[in-house]
């Protein structure tokens, strides 16, 4: 794994809040806190893994991170810059810098155009490729990403590829612009076993050799420690645990985070029965109404007084691993 270097992107005091209207009848409008001061960093060459369950907040604090909603609170600082404070030019370049991996690679790709269209566009729109040349860069884009030989799969449309053929085109599609951060939003998480393992392998083979960083978003920690540098677990709109991988499979502080640990498939069968599980009971809370204290109490199964009433702040206990739970001391 390569080291984490500078920060690419640092995200401080992000929060998303939503109004949102209650009903005919009932006309004052909810608020949805889908983000709640979430703080992340990700080094140069480094991949973060976002990791929780669906609706814990990870595509909003994508979506922030990206530009794509504006945030109620915080900032996102792309090579020191503001990302939310961009206009014209360094806007262009924040997006062509800036590039995302969608979960469904059918519903990514437009039906109507050929791979070669599909790539080539975005290598006009920003000058990187000419009329002349921009074909046989797509070919090599296509080599890179093990779309090989190129000149099969140049005038095909989307329709005629496996899920995992698309996927690798939606990999090109992203490094083409020759970015320095992908966010990549449940990238396998619509493929097979076999094929996600290849999808995974591709990108950390492109991390090596263009020193890219990656925000790794999912919820199957199963894929997680084979790719990540970095682990930050959410729940509700918050971060309740972050730190090195290695350090968050091997000491787990959170409740939360062992309780999702527990229940990731292991290869071994005897390991998987001695193991202790924690499963937790009860869907997770609406953001709209969020539990008063810590947002967790209502399904952990070590809650005590001050987990109903105070919140716990994220806290440093050892090098780069922090938790923010009542029960651990520090």
């Amino acid at each position: 794994m390569t080291g984490r270097g500078e920060p690419v992107l640092i995200a401080e005091g992000l929060t998303k809040h939503f109004r949102m209207s209650s009903g005919f009848l009932n006309r004052r409008p909810s608020l949805v806190r889908a983000v709640d001061d979430v703080s992340l960093e990700i080094g140069t060459t480094e991949t973060l893994a976002l990791v929780g369950e669906s609706g814990s907040g990870k595509t909003t604090t994508a979506r922030l991170i990206l530009r794509l909603i504006e945030p109620t609170a915080g900032r996102v600082l792309f090579q020191g810059q503001d990302v939310h404070a961009l206009r014209g030019m360094p806007l262009r370049r924040f997006r062509k810098d800036v590039q995302v991996i969608f979960q469904d690679p059918r519903a990514a790709l437009n039906p109507r155009r050929t791979v070669f269209e599909i790539l080539r566009d975005p290598l006009l729109l920003h000058g990187l490729a000419s009329q002349s040349e921009v074909r046989s860069i797509v070919a090599e884009i296509l080599e890179r990403v093990g779309l090989s030989p190129a000149y099969r799969y140049l005038d095909r449309y989307p329709r005629e590829f496996s899920g995992g053929q698309l996927q690798r085109i939606c990999v090109a599609r992203a490094i083409s612009l020759q970015p320095r951060l992908v966010v990549a939003d449940e990238p396998v998480s619509a493929l097979d076993v076999s094929v996600r393992a290849q999808i995974l392998q591709l990108m950390q083979s492109l991390q090596q050799d263009s020193g890219l960083a990656y925000l790794f978003i999912t919820h199957d920690l199963a894929v997680v420690r084979a790719i990540a540098h970095q682990v930050a677990v959410m729940y509700l709109g918050k971060i309740v645990e972050s730190g090195p991988v290695e350090s968050i499979f091997t000491d787990p502080l959170h409740p939360y985070t062992r309780a999702l640990l527990s229940v990731t498939p292991v290869p071994n069968p005897r390991r998987a029965r001695e193991r202790d599980r924690i499963i937790l009971h009860g869907e997770i809370p609406s953001p709209a109404n969020p539990p008063s204290g810590c947002r967790f109490h209502t399904r952990c199964p070590f809650v005590m007084d001050a987990c109903r009433t105070q919140e716990p702040n994220l806290r440093l206990l050892s090098e780069g691993h922090q938790v923010a739970c009542h029960l651990i001391k520090g």
